[in-house]
């Protein structure tokens, strides 16, 4: 995570996801599409400075989030913190909650690390419970490559550990878990998971 110096970022964070580059391309169409599918009390994951809020109930809202500087401007924005905490570390008890929903925060979990941490917000989550995904994503390595190419973002795209579609069904084969995927624009995708047990 220190990779990223969120507590930097969080001075700018606001004006930074208003400016419509490629990842936050449809970025307030992205969290309300999210927000429309969470169910009962949601987990927000990486929660930033809580943009989501404006699209969910904060008396059924938990947020997660590991940057004191986040948490920080999050408290000056809806009067309340967020949780210290991250996708490998959620400081909830087992079956606490109805829905996890991450926006924007996935690609920051190296790859070797993001099945233990889809199975940590599984842990959390209540019989009939969800997780919601939304992030840059690419179809497969592959497509990955070749967007990277043709846009000119190679090195970007390389910067950070975007999932794949094919990588992140692999995972919840694994895990016993459905998937279903939805692909908002060129680089964003929906992914929502539920468990079959």
């Amino acid at each position: 995570m220190e990779r990223w110096d969120f507590d930097d970022w969080a001075e700018s964070y606001d004006e930074d996801v208003e400016i419509d580059d490629w990842i936050h391309r449809d970025y307030w169409n992205v969290l309300k599409l999210v927000a429309e599918r969470a169910k009962g009390l949601v987990l927000d994951v990486g929660c930033g400075t809580g943009d989501i809020l404006r699209f969910l109930d904060p008396e059924n809202y938990i947020g997660l989030e590991p940057s004191p500087g986040m948490r920080e401007r999050f408290r000056e924005k809806y009067g309340f913190e967020p949780l210290g905490g991250h996708f490998l570390r959620i400081p909830l008890p087992d079956g606490s909650v109805d829905t996890v929903v991450t926006t924007y925060a996935f690609h920051h979990v190296p790859d070797e690390e993001k099945q233990d941490a889809i199975r940590e917000m599984l842990r959390v989550l209540r019989p009939g419970g969800k997780i919601i995904i939304a992030d840059v994503m690419f179809k497969s390595e592959e497509a990955k490559m070749c967007i990277g190419g043709e846009d000119g973002l190679t090195e970007e795209i390389e910067d950070e550990y975007f999932a794949t579609v094919e990588g992140l069904r692999k995972i919840c084969e694994k895990l016993g878990l459905e998937c279903q995927f939805e692909r908002v624009n060129r680089y964003v995708w929906l992914a929502e998971i539920v468990s079959s047990h």
